[in-house]
């Protein structure tokens, strides 16, 4: 819209309401149009302006600026359009007033806005004499409908008791919805396993048919769908940002939530596919530090209730909420992956030393899992005998090197010292705060089935499991490697060795799935 600023004489004054300015709203994503009409109503006395950039943000002014009176929205909107605001805004408050503007005209988008409330409209370009004789025409009818308004004090003070009442009770709902997801998230201990509680609490909160969530991919160049909870089948799994009209798409470039409330959406379904008479969903942006990360969405089913600005209001909070535990999440990992790493190097600096047991600990971890999965074991298990495997000796760096690199057999007392590093080991990673089921497989894993073993005389399935399994794959490769007072021994000779100690050094289990493990790698 192309036009100059009238002067301050030529501009018409308003007056006041009740002692106050007439408040104006403008909501329109062309900054250009939104400085112009402030500018323009900044010269006429009596009035106050508001603006936004898109529906949602009008939605927020609405809530937090009492008593506005004329609402200037454009149609074409990201997000939700202008039509759909003025619905919502006279659903919120039937006296106050509303002109859309548009720059395409036809008569079914007249239609569809005056059946929505809208009081006036304006088709672009328009002249600053149109537009004021909108507005004297809006103030005219918001003086009419706030004296039919307040023609009766009850229904004043019931409206204030309702609002207050709404007010309390949206901040009982927020708090019980905040222990709610504090309670649940407090639980994670992955973000494998918090994207799947996230899910989850968003369907249950919002009492949503489905909930997905999409993340970046590392080159930030499409989303990936890395949670769904529903009945259905998610067909969008990869997502090309800048490519590509999807939904999700759009919230992150635009950065801005969209709320479809089904009361003019039809076709299919945009994440299932499957056809539907009305769908109706909503997608909030998930950041972190003011980076957006993904997109956490919902949507309805048919029969259900359309989702409305509650569920809106309830999926950022998760949303938000979630982000702070993700952040926290990875800066944990990130430093448990350097703690590992250094543990590790501590490990293999100490093997190195004796060319003997060089990768000693790589190679029993590798013997560990195998067992491990053979015996079944789930993820998080193998997961926590790769890290304690890789680390089950690192109690030898209390050992000093004429003991641990001595040429010939150890005499009894310089053994006694070499039955110490597991105590050692485990109180090295005990004080680093690591998980007491991995400081316990360190500690127990020269503890034998009979109880003979060292260093708590431990006896049968009172030794965690992962060190039964630890036990037989270190066996394995100290038979199978050479040593300063003699030479390697065949796997065929290891694997019998092993087979005749099952139940007195070994767990008989744990020994099969070892047999077992083997044949079938040959």
């Amino acid at each position: 819209m192309t036009c100059t600023i009238p002067s301050q004489a030529d501009c018409h004054n308003p007056g006041k309401l009740n002692g106050r300015p007439w408040r104006i709203l403008v909501v329109d994503d062309d900054e250009a149009i939104r400085t112009t009409l402030e500018s323009y109503l900044d010269f006429q006395k009596g009035c106050e302006v508001f603006h936004a950039s898109n529906a949602l943000e009008g939605l927020s002014v609405l809530e937090r600026i009492e008593n506005i009176d004329v609402v200037f929205v454009d149609i074409n909107m990201p997000g939700m359009n202008g039509i759909e605001f003025v619905r919502r805004l006279k659903n919120r408050d039937s006296t106050m007033v509303a002109a859309v503007i548009t720059g395409q005209p036809s008569m079914d988008i007249i239609v569809q806005a005056m059946r929505a409330g809208a009081s006036d409209f304006l088709i672009k370009p328009f002249k600053f004499e149109q537009f004021q004789v909108s507005m004297e025409r809006m103030i005219k009818e918001r003086t009419m409908l706030l004296e039919n308004e307040f023609l009766t004090e009850e229904r004043k003070i019931k409206k204030a008791l309702e609002r207050m009442n709404e007010k309390l009770e949206k901040k009982i709902r927020e708090q019980a919805v905040l222990f709610s997801i504090s309670e649940s998230l407090a639980k994670t201990r992955n973000t494998d396993q918090l994207y799947q509680v996230l899910v989850m609490l968003a369907a249950r909160l919002i009492d949503a048919g489905q909930a997905m969530l999409w993340i970046k991919e590392p080159d930030s160049s499409r989303l990936a769908l890395v949670a769904s909870h529903g009945p259905l089948e998610v067909v969008h799994k990869s997502i090309e940002i800048n490519g590509s009209n999807h939904p999700c798409a759009r919230v992150i470039r635009d950065g801005i939530p969209i709320l479809a409330d089904g009361t003019a959406q039809r076709g299919p379904d945009p994440f299932s596919g499957q056809e539907a008479a009305r769908y109706s969903y909503i997608m909030v942006p998930f950041s972190i530090r003011g980076e957006i990360l993904g997109v956490l969405a919902i949507s309805g089913t048919e029969g259900k209730n359309s989702l409305g600005e509650e569920a809106l209001f309830l999926l950022h909070l998760l949303a938000e909420r979630a982000s702070l535990t993700i952040e926290n999440l990875l800066l944990y990992d990130s430093l448990l992956i350097n703690l590992h790493a250094t543990l590790r190097a501590l490990v293999r600096t100490l093997e190195a030393k004796d060319p003997y047991t060089r990768l000693h600990s790589e190679r029993v971890t590798k013997w560990a899992l195998g067992i491990a999965e053979e015996m079944g074991c789930p993820q998080e298990k193998l997961d926590t005998l790769a890290f304690a495997g890789h680390l089950h000796d690192i109690g030898k760096i209390g050992i000093r090197d004429q003991i641990l690199m001595k040429p010939g057999r150890l005499t009894e007392e310089e053994y006694e010292i070499i039955k110490t590093h597991p105590v050692i080991g485990a109180e090295i990673v005990g004080h680093l705060g690591l998980l007491t089921e991995e400081t316990a497989i360190i500690r127990h894993h020269h503890e034998r089935w009979d109880g003979k073993g060292y260093p708590d005389g431990l006896t049968g399935k009172d030794i965690p499991e992962l060190s039964r399994i630890l036990a037989v794959a270190d066996t394995y490769d100290a038979i199978t490697s050479r040593r300063p007072y003699r030479d390697a021994k065949q796997a065929d000779f290891a694997r019998k060795e092993i087979k005749s100690n099952a139940g007195t050094q070994f767990d008989p289990k744990v020994v099969e799935a070892f047999l077992s493990y083997f044949s079938n790698k040959e």
